[in-house]
């Protein structure tokens, strides 16, 4: 009975490392196809037409230096984490919106004394708990219905102080071009900074479906710089008209008339950066530039 046991164990293990044997090999073609996927995009790859849409979003962005004032990372090493301005501590409010299972950015404002509005109805609870954190369980959209638990951006910041001390942090899966196209420019004007995710960068340049973007960001542009720019690895990247395109990027700007920003030769990702997955590398953005 015992030499049965034995041999069924042998057995048992003997498929156990052929079954890794075999995720081993899965996992190196997966790898394979992810990287051809990235290189090669069929025409889109080097369409003209394709690589121009991609330059017009791209100089929607006016990206500067924020010179002596500098930045800081601020939250996680991973997703969560973003750069922003290295004073951040001189503001009263941030207003969050998307909390998911990493509010270490918004903790790190509580624990600074900064009272923090977070907004979520997708959590059962805050990953973090703070007494300066105040969780209010509302979707962000354009037009709130009285009859469900939304609310606007608009009617979050008519809230805000007029002295520009309050700050924003956006992450809320795409819905983040209607809330900022939807909310008045004076209310996004009370902001001292902004850091928001932009979902499906690549996917809108590739379907021609970039209007949303553009209109969002030339909204925000008018009154804010970018200071910094990174793209998350989870999302992946596409070969867009001769372009590599990340399809998700946070983006980080201050109100100008706050700031004073100077031209800027960064290169991004920069030494703040950390990867949104570890075991991926970063990606690498570089500004479309027309040949001529």
């Amino acid at each position: 009975m015992f030499r049965k046991f034995k041999e069924k164990l042998y057995r048992t293990r003997h498929l156990v490392k052929l079954a890794r044997e075999d995720l081993e090999v899965l996992k190196g073609k997966l790898d394979r196809i992810e990287e051809s996927v990235c290189a090669v995009d069929g025409p889109l790859a080097w369409s003209p037409l394709v690589f121009e849409r991609w330059l017009k979003l791209w100089n929607c962005l006016k990206i500067r230096s924020l010179g002596p004032t500098g930045k800081e990372r601020v939250g996680g090493d991973a997703d969560g984490g973003y750069v922003i301005p290295a004073d951040w501590k001189k503001t009263s409010t941030l207003y969050s919106l998307g909390i998911g299972p990493d509010n270490s950015f918004d903790i790190a404002f509580a624990r600074s004394g900064i009272q923090v509005e977070a907004y979520d109805p997708t959590i059962s609870s805050l990953p973090e708990d703070h007494p300066k954190i105040r969780w209010i369980k509302s979707w962000v959209v354009p037009e709130p219905r009285p009859s469900r638990p939304e609310v606007s951006l608009g009617e979050i910041l008519e809230k805000a102080p007029e002295d520009g001390s309050s700050a924003l942090k956006v992450d809320i899966e795409g819905g983040e071009y209607p809330a900022i196209i939807s909310c008045p420019e004076a209310s996004l004007g009370k902001l001292r900074f902004l850091v928001a995710e932009f979902h499906g960068v690549a996917e809108a340049v590739a379907s021609g479906q970039t209007a949303a973007l553009e209109i969002a960001w030339n909204r925000l542009s008018s009154r804010f710089d970018v200071v910094h720019v990174h793209a998350n690895n989870a999302c992946g990247a596409r070969i867009l008209g001769g372009a590599l395109v990340p399809d998700m990027l946070e983006i980080t700007m201050v109100n100008r008339k706050i700031y004073s920003t100077l031209p800027s030769h960064e290169s991004f990702p920069g030494p703040l950066d950390r990867p949104n997955l570890k075991d991926r590398a970063e990606i690498q953005i570089r500004p479309p530039v027309m040949s001529t």
